[in-house]
């Protein structure tokens, strides 16, 4: 059995030989991002996307350590055997379902959840819980993930059980509340499916508070255990910042449509531009709070929050909102299904001088899609790299597409 005791070092990462997640995490920061950057611009050059798009330099990081404010950690018994504990939490080696290395000492993320991983082992190890064994479907806790905001005075963590376990859980939340944790959230996942899935089907809130909040460009998001939000927050102001100005360069501002709206950030940012923004996002918890964030920054009266898969949305847009000048698109690593792709394709074909903002965190998806608009006469024009997960092989990549 592969060893995973951490070796001393003086390097930002003392686990980089046996976490394999992160290969720049050591090296010189300027020449990584160089570097990754440079090799998905040759994909894209190789396959012919960038014959009309002016490229601009990649983003850096804000900060290259202490930025992730989101951990999403499989939890599973540890190998090393008693002297270490009984639970490891960690991620699966690449292409294996192996848990990797413990990674409580890695840099990357916010020290409030560095904090948070060290609390957790101790009070996991004095409970009665049972890490989840895969072989039998036993034990009790599967995965935990947790969340904070840039400040990190705000916690909330959601432990993916086996089986109902009310009691246990709350007994670990109220234990890292008195460990000086501000566990302002604490929800119980319940998945008893054998497959691969990390969520299951029944969320139970164990908190009276439902949601964290976070601030940006001048507004406030709130979001819950199952909302996605960006997990490096002062990198996608960035972003958000290049899309409102890009945003205002249009002649018309009319309508917008914001794809995987999530909780309705970009739908904000756009909303505070557009007479109208039609709002897209197909998990419920997601758009409630996306209903909430209008309120909360008084857009409820320019934003339109629709729960819906983007393929299967077609004519299903109000008529005052089918003639989008503008269309935003931020799906998941799988990129745009096939219907979404023509639902795009058909609204720009309605207003003439309309654009696509496309942000992609896949540089497969993102090729395969730019290839099948590219084909249907919509191309790039313009084109950044933000490095959105520092120290890793990702980029996330804006794109602004209009027809040639």
């Amino acid at each position: 059995m592969r060893s995973y005791r951490q070796k001393r070092s003086k390097e930002p990462c003392s686990i980089k030989d046996l976490c394999r997640i992160c290969p720049y995490v050591n090296l010189d920061y300027d020449s990584s991002l160089s570097e990754k950057s440079d090799k998905e611009l040759a994909m894209l050059k190789k396959a012919g996307l960038l014959e009309k798009a002016r490229v601009h330099r990649s983003i850096s990081s804000p900060r290259k350590l202490g930025f992730r404010t989101v951990f999403k950690l499989a939890v599973r018994r540890n190998p090393e055997g008693k002297g270490a504990g009984r639970f490891r939490l960690g991620l699966f080696d690449p292409g294996t379902h192996s848990i990797g290395p413990e990674l409580t000492p890695c840099p990357l993320h916010h020290p409030i959840l560095r904090k948070l991983l060290k609390e957790i082992h101790i009070v996991l190890n004095e409970s009665g819980l049972e890490p989840y064994e895969e072989r039998d479907q036993s034990g009790d806790l599967r995965y935990v993930i947790a969340r904070t905001n840039q400040t990190g005075d705000q916690l909330m963590v959601t432990w993916v059980v086996n089986r109902s376990l009310r009691g246990q859980i709350l007994e670990l939340t109220e234990n890292l509340k008195q460990r000086g944790l501000p566990m302002d959230v604490s929800a119980m996942n319940v998945n008893s499916d054998p497959g691969n899935s990390i969520w299951g089907k029944e969320t139970v809130l164990l908190t009276e508070r439902n949601f964290i909040e976070e601030k940006m460009m001048g507004l406030s998001f709130h979001f819950g255990p199952t909302s996605f939000f960006q997990v490096n927050p002062w990198q996608a102001e960035n972003i958000y910042l290049r899309i409102e100005h890009m945003a205002r360069k249009l002649e018309q501002r009319e309508c917008a449509w914001d794809l995987f709206a999530g909780v309705g950030t970009l739908s904000c940012v756009l909303g505070r531009l557009f007479k109208r923004t039609a709002s897209l996002e197909e998990n419920i918890e997601a758009t409630t709070f996306a209903q909430k964030n209008a309120g909360l920054n008084h857009l409820e009266n320019k934003l339109q929050i629709l729960s819906g898969l983007v393929e299967k949305q077609g004519g299903e847009f109000p008529v005052e909102l089918q003639t989008p000048d503008l269309i935003v698109a931020n799906p998941s690593r799988r990129g745009i299904h096939q219907q979404g792709r023509d639902l795009i394709v058909s609204a720009l074909k309605k207003k003439p001088g309309s654009e696509f903002i496309y942000l992609s965190c896949d540089g497969d998806s993102f090729r395969r899609d730019l290839s099948y608009f590219k084909a249907n006469g919509i191309s790039l024009a313009e084109l950044q790299g933000f490095d959105m997960h520092a120290q890793s092989a990702q980029m996330e990549w804006l794109g602004r597409l209009k027809f040639n």
